[in-house]
């Protein structure tokens, strides 16, 4: 079994490939200290990262979270939270 911090960093990792892959970035572009508004995530691009997190780790984001002021680090925080409240 993973510890905490391993199972952050992997999600971490796996979100940031999400969003760059839904929004069409770069590897190289820097996304987990910054929110999908500041990486202009159109409305049908955020719609597709929470369908992927849903898809991927059973886990809802709802449409203001990802909207909101939570960087994509802290929303990989959020997924493994309630992924380990299900648990």
């Amino acid at each position: 079994m993973r510890n905490n911090q391993e199972a952050e960093t992997t999600t971490l990792s796996w979100l940031q490939t999400t969003v760059r892959e839904v929004l069409r970035l770069a590897e190289s572009e820097e996304v987990a200290g910054r929110t999908l508004r500041d990486l202009a995530a159109t409305s049908l691009q955020t719609v597709g990262v929470q369908y992927r997190v849903l898809r991927e780790s059973s886990v809802q984001l709802e449409m203001s979270e990802l909207v909101g002021d939570a960087t994509v680090a802290e929303l990989a925080a959020l997924i493994d939270g309630r992924a380990q409240n299900a648990a």
